[in-house]
């Protein structure tokens, strides 16, 4: 025995409001819908007319606002009311012709109306010639349908829906003109709304992108202008991107400000001039996150909410359009206006290199003006390329601070690559200009560093190496450049992740600071920094002739201090206990120098 599903029509207005729809305000979307397909079939199937849609605000003492949605399109005769109104999911397009002509398709965009109001009355009379039509739908599921004797309606489609207390908001003439305004701005049909005292027509002024997206560059001005007062986007630049994909036309406005790739940008996109949403992120590729979008595109294919897109082949095909029209703009500028490409790329380097990593040619065009850090200053990567026959690289900042101040000196340039597609830039320079590429450390950097006989200096280390007893720092004696710097100290990571366990240690209770005691336990054959003094410097040549004891290891300690400084080393309680304790007696010894006139 067969038997016939039942509908809850409050579940699906549940549905609705809490699951496809992201927005009550989406009725007065949906109203415009059903006005636009309405003029739309009406002049498909009797010629031209003069559209109007038009709502209406009326209130009264003691009753909550009433809204009335006008539009003069086809109209529908009672079998279709029937057919069309009272059948849920049951569409008076047919799907392959309203995917390429209606905004609608879905069949369920008049039941949004109880996302705001009880009942939904819907006065219509077709173009056919029939008569006009009654119809009255509650929320519980149920309507009545009634013939009208009056002759004087006109063709078309009247909606009529009273505000529940908890929905006036919606009613009020700012709100409602703000959702037309949102909606139905690029609307080819004239939308009008009033309330008896104020009136506005809503999309009188087609915004000028559309036309400048169409091919008139003489709106360039205007499109900035419109994206700066209407938008609040004091815009760099504007696109123009149209295609044949997707029935694709709009603009991309270059943001002022520097983005990064987590941040979610807003895109005004429009289907068949309606619009469809703000967070369409599955239109613009994943790279083009310095760009905002206004886009109109007819041949795409909605979901249900109408708040998204289908992926589908027609999608694809818009979103590779976009991608080409973007990289075209970009090649443009390299050929035509390299000064506003470097602007561009100083503002928005991260997302110009991720393009430049995933494709090798609009690399060879970007790569040699994006900006490095390097141990010898900022410079373009075209311009370190030339200075360098070798690429150095390191990916640890503590390790670039510490190779930083020697590197230079070796008439070596470092590049900092610890920011995002620093390393894959230098590597793909590497392999498209077959130019060899070193990743560098501290520690093997220092093995360069011109060893001394440590024959007659023995006595010196061991005494050295007593004044840094119980800091986890062994020292040793070099040559090298600057003669100005006297010291040298390189942290492995190791050690600096030791350093940051018994840091952790400090602050944890007792059952994890034993988990950090076994964690640690791991690294104590790497505990020791090494301090390098550079015998090139004059103070560690006096160094090894100071017989006192005190001074001596004062002189050690501060060595080993100014070290950390200058490598951005954080000092911890020891380090900052003999930073305090050395300047204390270097004072002191500088007063009793003056007291006895010894002081140079």
């Amino acid at each position: 025995m067969e038997h016939a599903f039942k509908v809850d029509l409050r579940g699906i207005i549940d549905l609705l409001s809490n699951h496809l729809y992201s927005d009550p305000s989406v009725f007065v979307r949906e109203l415009l819908q059903n006005g636009v397909d309405a003029i739309t079939a009406r002049r498909a199937r009797f010629g031209d007319f003069q559209p109007v849609i038009e709502a209406r605000l009326f209130r009264e003492e003691g009753q909550l606002p009433l809204l009335e949605f006008r539009d003069n399109g086809v109209g529908l005769t009672e079998a279709e009311v029937h057919e069309f109104l009272a059948t849920i999911g049951r569409s008076s397009k047919r799907i392959d012709e309203a995917r390429d002509t209606f905004l609608g398709q879905f069949g369920i965009g008049l039941l949004s109306c109880f996302m705001v109001s009880g009942e939904i009355e819907l006065l219509t009379r077709s173009a056919t010639g029939s008569s006009a039509v009654r119809w009255l739908a509650q929320a519980d599921g149920t309507y009545t349908l009634e013939a009208l004797a009056d002759t004087t309606l006109d063709v078309g489609t009247t909606v009529r829906l009273r505000a529940r207390e908890d929905t006036d908001f919606y009613f009020e003439y700012g709100e409602l003109r703000r959702a037309l305004e949102n909606y139905g701005r690029i609307l080819p049909y004239p939308i009008h709304v009033t309330d008896g005292e104020e009136y506005a027509h809503v999309n009188a002024v087609m915004p000028p992108w559309l036309a400048y997206a169409a091919g008139d560059a003489s709106k360039r001005d205007e499109v900035l202008a419109y994206a700066r007062e209407e938008l609040g986007v004091e815009a760099l630049d504007a696109v123009a991107l149209r295609s044949e994909e997707g029935g694709l036309l709009g603009v991309a406005l270059v943001l002022p400000h520097a983005t990064q790739r987590s941040s979610r940008q807003w895109h005004s996109v429009y289907l068949k001039r309606m619009l469809l949403g703000h967070d369409l992120s599955n239109l613009l590729p994943d790279w083009a996150f310095f760009v905002r979008c206004l886009l109109n595109v007819d041949h795409l294919h909605p979901t249900a909410s109408r708040e998204s897109f289908y992926e589908d082949g027609a999608l694809k095909a818009a979103r590779e359009a976009l991608n080409n029209g973007l990289r075209g703009y970009i090649g443009e500028l390299a050929e035509r206006d390299p000064q506003r490409l470097e602007a561009l790329i100083s503002l928005h380097h991260l997302p110009l290199k991720a393009l430049a990593t995933e494709e090798d040619d609009f690399f060879r065009l970007l790569a040699p003006e994006f900006a490095l850090e390097t141990s010898t200053g900022r410079m373009k990567l075209g311009e370190y390329a030339r200075r360098s026959p070798t690429l150095r690289m390191v990916t640890n900042l503590d390790q670039f601070r510490q190779i930083a101040q020697v590197a230079s000196a070796y008439g070596h340039s470092v590049v900092n690559a610890v920011y995002t597609y620093d390393v894959p830039l230098l590597r793909a320079y590497a392999r498209l200009f077959g130019r060899e590429l070193e990743e560098v450390d501290a520690q093997t950097y220092a093995l360069s560093l011109e060893d001394v006989a440590t024959g007659g200096l023995g006595g010196v280390l061991e005494r050295a190496n007593v004044a840094l007893s119980g800091l986890g720092c062994e020292v040793g004696v070099k040559r090298f450049a600057p003669a100005e710097l006297p010291a040298l100290l390189i942290v492995t990571n190791e050690r600096r992740l030791l350093s940051d366990i018994e840091a952790s240690k400090e602050v944890s209770d007792g059952l994890f600071s034993e988990f950090l005691d076994d964690y640690a336990s791991e690294y104590e054959d790497v505990r020791a920094s090494r301090l390098h003094l550079n015998l090139n410097h004059p103070l560690v040549q006096d160094l090894l002739h100071v017989e006192q004891e005190a001074v001596f290891s004062r002189l050690v300690q501060m060595l080993y201090v100014q070290a950390h400084l200058l490598g951005h080393h954080p000092l911890r309680a020891e380090e900052l206990a003999l930073l305090a304790e050395g300047l204390t007696d270097m004072m002191r010894w500088g007063l009793r120098a003056t007291h006895l006139g010894t002081l140079n």
